[in-house]
C-alpha cells in the first residue's frame, strides 16, 4: 500500500511550433485533470492517439510572473526583492569562483615548484652524468697497437699490461674511497 512507485510515462506534445501554451491531451486525460475521474475501462491504442487540443491548466504553484532574467518570483516577494535577491545571490557565487580559481591557480604553482624540485633530485641521484673513461688515453693506445699489428696482437702486451693495471689501481682507489665514504655515512 503506497510502497511501490508508480513509473507511468506521459509525453507532452506542443500543438504548433508558436509555443503559444497549448497541450494535446486525451479525453481520458481531460476527465481526470477536471477531477471527474477515469471510469471507463482504457481506450484502445488508437483511440488514445486522437487528441483533443485544450490549454494548459493553471496550477496553483506555477510563478505569477516572470523576470527578464528567466527565474521565476516566489509569491509573496516583489519584483524588485526578487531581483536584488538574484543579484546578491549571483554576486556571492561570483566571489566564490574568483577566490576559488585564485587557490587554483595557487596550488597549481606550489605543485608544479614541487615537481620540479622532486625531478632535480631525481636527476642528481639516479641520472648518471656522463663521466670520462677510466684510463682513456692508455685505452687508446691499446687500440691503436692493436690495429696497427692484426693479426699479431702478442706485440701489444705491453701496452695492455699498463692498460690492465692502471684499471686495477683505479678501482682500488674507488673501492677505498667507497669504504671511506660507508664508514662516514655510519658514523654520522
Amino acid at each position: 500500500m503506497g510502497g511501490t512507485s508508480s513509473t507511468r510515462r506521459v509525453t507532452v506534445e506542443m500543438e504548433d511550433e508558436d509555443g503559444n501554451g497549448v497541450v494535446k491531451i486525451s479525453e481520458s486525460m481531460a476527465r481526470r485533470l477536471a477531477g471527474e475521474g477515469d471510469s471507463s475501462p482504457r481506450e484502445p491504442r488508437k483511440a488514445a492517439a486522437q487528441h483533443v487540443s485544450q490549454p494548459a491548466l493553471p496550477s496553483a504553484t506555477a510563478p505569477k510572473m516572470v523576470p527578464p532574467m528567466g527565474y521565476p518570483v516566489p509569491s509573496g516577494i516583489s519584483q524588485q526583492e526578487h531581483e536584488e535577491e538574484i543579484r546578491r545571490i549571483e554576486s556571492y557565487y561570483k566571489e566564490r569562483q574568483h577566490a576559488l580559481e585564485q587557490r587554483n591557480v595557487e596550488q597549481y604553482s606550489l605543485t608544479k615548484e614541487e615537481f620540479e624540485n622532486a625531478l632535480k633530485q631525481v636527476h642528481a641521484k639516479f641520472v648518471k652524468q656522463p663521466k670520462t673513461p677510466i684510463c682513456g688515453d692508455m685505452e687508446e693506445r691499446v687500440m691503436k697497437c692493436y690495429e696497427a699489428n692484426r693479426g699479431q696482437t702478442l706485440l701489444c702486451s705491453q701496452e695492455a699490461k699498463a692498460f690492465v693495471q692502471c684499471v686495477d689501481h683505479t678501482r682500488g682507489v674507488t673501492k677505498i674511497i667507497e669504504q671511506n665514504l660507508l664508514v662516514l655515512s655510519c658514523s654520522t
